[in-house]
Protein backbone atom coordinates (compact mmCIF):
# COMPACT_ATOMS: atom_id res chain seq x y z
CA UNK A 1 0.00 0.00 0.00
CA UNK A 2 1.49 3.20 -1.04
CA UNK A 3 2.46 6.11 1.34
CA UNK A 4 0.29 8.57 0.14
CA UNK A 5 -2.61 6.59 0.44
CA UNK A 6 -2.04 5.68 4.12
CA UNK A 7 -1.37 9.47 4.84
CA UNK A 8 -4.90 10.03 3.31
CA UNK A 9 -6.47 7.97 5.83
CA UNK A 10 -4.70 9.65 8.77
CA UNK A 11 -5.36 12.76 10.64
CA UNK A 12 -3.19 15.87 9.28
CA UNK A 13 -0.63 16.58 11.93
CA UNK A 14 -0.48 12.93 13.48
CA UNK A 15 2.62 12.95 15.75
CA UNK A 16 5.32 10.71 14.45
CA UNK A 17 5.95 7.64 16.95
CA UNK A 18 7.36 4.47 15.13
CA UNK A 19 7.19 2.56 18.58
CA UNK A 20 3.36 3.63 19.41
CA UNK A 21 2.01 3.05 16.19
CA UNK A 22 3.96 -0.49 15.62
CA UNK A 23 2.22 -1.49 19.09
CA UNK A 24 -1.06 -0.30 17.87
CA UNK A 25 -1.20 -1.87 14.87
CA UNK A 26 0.44 -5.18 16.55
CA UNK A 27 -2.72 -4.45 19.21
CA UNK A 28 -5.12 -3.98 15.92
CA UNK A 29 -4.67 -7.66 14.44
CA UNK A 30 -4.95 -9.13 18.00
CA UNK A 31 -8.24 -7.70 18.58
CA UNK A 32 -9.34 -8.46 15.49
CA UNK A 33 -8.47 -12.02 15.65
CA UNK A 34 -9.78 -12.49 19.32
CA UNK A 35 -13.47 -10.37 18.69
CA UNK A 36 -13.91 -10.43 15.14
CA UNK A 37 -14.89 -7.24 13.11
CA UNK A 38 -18.36 -6.72 14.92
CA UNK A 39 -15.85 -6.79 18.55
CA UNK A 40 -13.37 -4.83 17.06
CA UNK A 41 -13.13 -1.62 18.43
CA UNK A 42 -10.39 1.43 18.81
CA UNK A 43 -10.98 1.81 22.74
CA UNK A 44 -10.37 -2.01 22.84
CA UNK A 45 -7.09 -1.83 20.04
CA UNK A 46 -5.83 0.99 22.92
CA UNK A 47 -6.55 -0.97 25.87
CA UNK A 48 -4.51 -3.79 24.43
CA UNK A 49 -1.54 -1.29 23.38
CA UNK A 50 -1.57 0.35 26.33
CA UNK A 51 -1.60 3.35 24.77
CA UNK A 52 -4.29 6.26 25.43
CA UNK A 53 -7.35 6.20 23.21
CA UNK A 54 -6.67 9.64 22.28
CA UNK A 55 -3.19 8.68 20.64
CA UNK A 56 -5.30 6.08 18.25
CA UNK A 57 -7.86 8.72 17.30
CA UNK A 58 -5.14 11.13 16.51
CA UNK A 59 -4.02 8.91 13.79
CA UNK A 60 -6.53 6.89 12.46
CA UNK A 61 -10.37 8.54 11.54
CA UNK A 62 -11.89 5.31 12.19
CA UNK A 63 -11.99 1.61 12.90
CA UNK A 64 -11.96 0.57 9.69
CA UNK A 65 -9.18 2.44 8.50
CA UNK A 66 -7.12 0.85 11.36
CA UNK A 67 -7.64 -2.54 10.52
CA UNK A 68 -7.21 -1.83 6.79
CA UNK A 69 -3.61 -0.68 7.82
CA UNK A 70 -2.60 -2.82 10.43
CA UNK A 71 -3.26 -5.77 8.45
CA UNK A 72 -1.81 -4.36 4.72
CA UNK A 73 1.08 -2.37 6.58
CA UNK A 74 2.29 -6.52 7.67
CA UNK A 75 1.24 -8.38 5.07
CA UNK A 76 4.31 -9.71 2.48
CA UNK A 77 3.61 -10.27 -1.24
CA UNK A 78 3.20 -14.77 -1.76
CA UNK A 79 6.99 -16.10 -1.91
CA UNK A 80 7.71 -16.57 -5.52
CA UNK A 81 8.85 -19.85 -6.86
CA UNK A 82 11.19 -21.67 -9.22
CA UNK A 83 11.30 -25.13 -8.89
CA UNK A 84 11.88 -25.79 -13.00
CA UNK A 85 8.33 -28.11 -13.04
CA UNK A 86 5.01 -26.39 -13.25
CA UNK A 87 3.80 -29.17 -10.85
CA UNK A 88 6.18 -28.42 -8.37
CA UNK A 89 5.95 -24.79 -8.57
CA UNK A 90 1.99 -25.29 -8.09
CA UNK A 91 2.75 -27.29 -4.90
CA UNK A 92 5.12 -25.14 -3.59
CA UNK A 93 3.38 -21.91 -4.35
CA UNK A 94 0.09 -23.33 -2.82
CA UNK A 95 1.96 -23.77 0.59
CA UNK A 96 3.66 -20.78 1.18
CA UNK A 97 0.11 -19.11 0.87
CA UNK A 98 -1.09 -21.88 3.04
CA UNK A 99 1.71 -20.86 5.76
CA UNK A 100 0.73 -17.68 5.44
CA UNK A 101 -2.61 -17.93 5.97
CA UNK A 102 -2.37 -20.52 8.57
CA UNK A 103 -0.10 -18.02 10.83
CA UNK A 104 -2.03 -14.82 12.93
CA UNK A 105 -1.34 -11.81 10.54
CA UNK A 106 -2.29 -14.13 7.31
CA UNK A 107 -5.34 -15.56 9.12
CA UNK A 108 -6.41 -11.59 9.48
CA UNK A 109 -5.57 -10.78 6.22
CA UNK A 110 -7.65 -14.20 4.98
CA UNK A 111 -10.84 -13.11 7.54
CA UNK A 112 -10.80 -9.37 7.02
CA UNK A 113 -10.79 -10.11 2.97
CA UNK A 114 -14.04 -12.74 4.02
CA UNK A 115 -15.64 -9.81 5.76
CA UNK A 116 -15.10 -7.73 2.72
CA UNK A 117 -18.23 -9.04 1.44
CA UNK A 118 -20.06 -7.20 3.92
CA UNK A 119 -18.25 -4.23 4.83
CA UNK A 120 -16.62 -2.38 1.30
CA UNK A 121 -14.32 -0.60 3.21
CA UNK A 122 -12.76 -3.23 3.75
CA UNK A 123 -12.24 -4.62 -0.21
CA UNK A 124 -8.84 -2.99 -0.26
CA UNK A 125 -7.21 -5.92 1.45
CA UNK A 126 -9.23 -8.46 -0.15
CA UNK A 127 -8.41 -7.18 -3.87
CA UNK A 128 -4.99 -6.99 -2.72
CA UNK A 129 -5.09 -10.25 -1.43
CA UNK A 130 -6.50 -11.48 -5.00
CA UNK A 131 -4.18 -9.38 -6.86
CA UNK A 132 -1.09 -11.48 -5.00
CA UNK A 133 -2.36 -14.39 -6.40
CA UNK A 134 -2.58 -13.85 -9.41
CA UNK A 135 0.92 -12.34 -10.11
CA UNK A 136 2.48 -15.26 -8.11
CA UNK A 137 0.48 -18.11 -10.55
CA UNK A 138 0.95 -15.70 -13.91
CA UNK A 139 4.91 -15.76 -12.91
CA UNK A 140 4.49 -19.74 -12.58
CA UNK A 141 2.86 -20.01 -15.72
CA UNK A 142 4.72 -17.57 -17.74
CA UNK A 143 7.99 -19.45 -17.10
CA UNK A 144 6.02 -22.93 -17.66
CA UNK A 145 5.39 -21.27 -21.29
CA UNK A 146 8.67 -20.79 -21.47
CA UNK A 147 9.93 -23.48 -20.89
CA UNK A 148 7.76 -25.03 -23.71
CA UNK A 149 5.29 -27.35 -21.31
CA UNK A 150 1.97 -27.80 -23.30
CA UNK A 151 -0.66 -26.12 -21.65
CA UNK A 152 -4.54 -25.88 -22.19
CA UNK A 153 -4.33 -22.33 -21.28
CA UNK A 154 -8.54 -22.42 -21.22
CA UNK A 155 -8.55 -24.34 -17.98
CA UNK A 156 -5.69 -22.40 -16.41
CA UNK A 157 -8.03 -19.56 -14.84
CA UNK A 158 -10.39 -22.30 -13.56
CA UNK A 159 -7.40 -24.56 -11.91
CA UNK A 160 -5.70 -21.68 -10.26
CA UNK A 161 -9.31 -20.88 -9.00
CA UNK A 162 -9.74 -24.29 -7.56
CA UNK A 163 -6.38 -24.62 -6.29
CA UNK A 164 -6.75 -21.39 -3.94
CA UNK A 165 -10.35 -22.10 -3.04
CA UNK A 166 -9.33 -25.65 -1.50
CA UNK A 167 -6.41 -23.68 -0.14
CA UNK A 168 -9.22 -21.55 1.77
CA UNK A 169 -11.01 -24.60 3.13
CA UNK A 170 -8.11 -25.95 4.26
CA UNK A 171 -7.47 -22.48 6.18
CA UNK A 172 -10.78 -22.65 7.69
CA UNK A 173 -10.54 -26.74 8.39
CA UNK A 174 -7.70 -25.85 10.34
CA UNK A 175 -7.58 -22.67 11.85
CA UNK A 176 -4.76 -20.94 13.52
CA UNK A 177 -4.05 -24.50 15.36
CA UNK A 178 -0.48 -25.22 15.34
CA UNK A 179 -0.65 -28.96 16.01
CA UNK A 180 -2.61 -29.30 12.52
CA UNK A 181 -0.47 -27.31 10.69
CA UNK A 182 3.36 -29.01 10.62
CA UNK A 183 5.60 -27.98 7.37
CA UNK A 184 4.95 -31.67 6.08
CA UNK A 185 1.59 -31.56 6.67
CA UNK A 186 1.23 -28.65 4.44
CA UNK A 187 3.33 -29.85 1.73
CA UNK A 188 1.25 -33.15 1.73
CA UNK A 189 -2.12 -31.44 1.98
CA UNK A 190 -0.92 -29.12 -1.30
CA UNK A 191 0.03 -32.41 -3.31
CA UNK A 192 -2.75 -33.80 -3.16
CA UNK A 193 -4.86 -30.84 -4.17
CA UNK A 194 -2.12 -29.93 -7.07
CA UNK A 195 -2.07 -33.65 -8.73
CA UNK A 196 -5.95 -33.65 -8.27
CA UNK A 197 -6.10 -30.69 -10.56
CA UNK A 198 -2.57 -30.86 -12.69
CA UNK A 199 -3.87 -33.47 -15.28
CA UNK A 200 -6.33 -30.95 -16.34
CA UNK A 201 -3.94 -28.76 -17.37
CA UNK A 202 -2.77 -30.95 -20.18
CA UNK A 203 -5.79 -32.29 -21.15
CA UNK A 204 -6.60 -30.88 -25.19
Amino acid sequence: MGESSTQARRSPGRPRNPEAERRILDAAVEEYLERGSAGFTMDGVARRAGIGKSAVYLRWPDRDALLVESVMARSSSIEDVDTGNLRDDLVQLAANLLRFLTNPLGFATFRIAVDAVANEAYRQVSQELAGRHRNATTRVFERAHARGDAINDGVVATVVECLFGAVSMQVLTAGLDPALRTDEEILEACERIVDLLYPALHRP
